[in-house]
């Protein structure tokens, strides 16, 4: 897969990722605010951003980006997670990330007590979804993540596109509710560091709420 030229311009995508954090609000969810057992219902329409592991100038501009529609089947201490990705337009060329079909299936997958998963999916990576060089490409892809909370979920993707291995690399799904091209945010393609804010909301907000600065007391 070759390194194409990049989108124009020069994306911040922290200022933007901040942006949206003023917007929606969010609580400290740099560990798990859930119950031992207790899995978090990630049924929606998430934003899921990969970036892949042989890409090393970390630029927003080579994000691997789809719309993931997931549906989360609860069954006692376990669930079953199933869902479909469509990619986005983020080629050079793209002047807007709008959906590029037909989407690809996810594998069933069971989600563990403790919100770990694997799932997988495979198929065509279309054209203007391939930030790199702008050609259709054979993706497959296995990742393994945790659910952090009903709106975020993120950990390390394998697997290959265009027969480059993708050891290394990282993806994160937040929780969207319009999928309009020019109101999708730029997020993260990774799980937030130890101490982090994930940017989005938590099941459960703190005992004491973050409001841009450090409580007295700590969060319960």
């Amino acid at each position: 897969m070759g390194m194409g030229a990049g989108a124009a311009g020069c994306v911040d995508a922290k200022g933007n990722f901040d942006q949206f954090a003023d917007r929606v609000g969010f609580t400290d969810a740099s560990t798990i605010d859930r119950a031992s057992g207790d899995i978090h219902d990630i049924t929606g329409t998430f934003l899921y951003v990969t970036k892949a592991g042989f890409e090393t100038s970390n630029s927003p501009e080579f994000y691997i980006q789809f719309i993931l529609r997931s549906t989360l089947t609860i069954d006692g201490d376990t669930a079953t997670f199933n869902g479909e990705v469509t990619p986005l337009c983020t080629y050079s060329t793209c002047t807007e990330r709008s959906e590029v079909p037909p989407a690809l299936v996810s594998s069933e997958a069971t989600v563990n007590a403790d919100g770990t998963f694997s799932s997988g999916f495979s198929g065509t990576l279309p054209a203007l979804a391939n930030p790199f060089s702008g050609t259709p490409q054979p993706l497959t892809v296995q990742a393994v993540g945790t659910i952090m909370s009903p709106d975020f979920f993120c950990g390390e993707v394998s697997g290959s596109a265009a027969g480059l291995d993708l050891v290394g690399s990282t993806f994160a799904a937040t929780r969207i509710t319009d999928t309009t091209p020019a109101n999708l945010p730029m997020t993260p393609p990774n799980c937030p560091s130890s101490g982090e804010d994930a940017g989005v909301d938590a099941p459960t907000p703190d005992a004491a709420v973050d409001a841009g600065v450090d409580d007295a007391q700590p969060d319960a």
